[in-house]
């Protein structure tokens, strides 16, 4: 059903802001998971989820309440035997067309309890303006757009407040890691080597290798590598910039070596890449 209402979105990323609780989410291989008033859920590769009130309540699947779905933004009213509970649904999205660390860092289900002294202004004002675009008034939905995303960011350093210390958020928390990750962001197209980054960000060579890779997952040359071809994804997708031109801006001498970096890294050369996805938004905006 999202896709009717965002067509053309890469990555989508639902999320529910219980309102009126409590509801219980079941997710296959999870235990039914209670949420109550200001709770969030957020299912960051779109987890298969069904809302019901209680454990053990056969979910309806989406698709079969199509008809019940009214107005703008979509709202839906379901039931009515028992105790009225209410949720705010959306999705967050990004385009993170070959590599998005940030997404790949997230967890199947991630859950961040109302906690009153921590952000308490966000989710009563997300309601309030979800109210406001029910009543039409000018600028409501724009409003909840900017909310959604600082909701998003607020779900994320919770999340990074709370998490294990691996993975690509933890590594921002890093002082050898995330000073590398700063460098390598800031400068994707110099010509970096392992020697180099280690004198940077004042750690040995196999210090920073080590912990790098055991963070992040990846090796320091090998995420430059990767956050490279995410960065000619975007342009090859974005821009009417030559090859040669994107080669450049990411670091590569010539067009060649970038063309066989981006066929390792994605099965075809740049060219083909680009025109079979511009063809894909083709086909969606027609």
């Amino acid at each position: 059903m999202i896709e009717e209402h965002a067509p053309g979105v890469q990555h989508m990323l639902p999320f529910h802001l219980v309102t009126r609780g409590p509801i219980w989410f079941d997710v296959p291989g999870f235990e039914s998971i209670r949420l109550d008033d200001g709770d969030v859920i957020v299912l960051p590769h779109g987890a298969d989820h069904s809302l019901t009130d209680r454990p053990g309540t056969p979910g309806v699947p989406v698709a079969e309440l199509r008809h019940a779905v009214k107005g703008y933004p979509p709202t839906l009213a379901w039931g009515g035997q028992g105790e009225p509970s209410e949720a705010l649904c959306g999705f967050f999205h990004c385009n993170g067309r070959l590599f998005n660390p940030l997404l790949a860092a997230l967890p199947e289900v991630l859950v961040v309890r109302h906690d009153p002294a921590r952000s308490p202004w966000l989710t009563a004002t997300l309601e309030r303006t979800f109210d406001e675009t029910l009543e039409a008034r000018a600028g409501g939905a724009a409003l909840i757009g900017r909310l959604t995303e600082l909701l998003f960011l607020e779900v994320v350093q919770r999340y990074v407040e709370d998490c294990d210390g691996t993975g690509w958020l933890s590594a921002l928390n890093d002082p050898v890691v995330g000073a590398a990750l700063d460098r390598l962001h800031a400068r994707p197209d110099y010509p970096w080597t392992l020697d180099e980054l280690a004198r940077e960000v004042g750690a040995s060579r196999s210090t920073l290798s080590d912990r790098f890779t055991t963070v992040v997952g990846l090796s320091p040359i090998r995420y430059l590598i990767a956050w490279r071809m995410e960065l000619a994804a975007e342009r090859l997708e974005d821009t009417r910039d030559r090859i040669a031109e994107i080669a450049a801006a990411i670091g590569y001498d010539s067009e060649a070596s970038f063309n066989r970096a981006f066929k390792r890294h994605t099965g075809e050369p740049p060219a083909s890449w680009r025109r079979r996805q511009l063809s894909a938004q083709a086909v969606l905006q027609s």
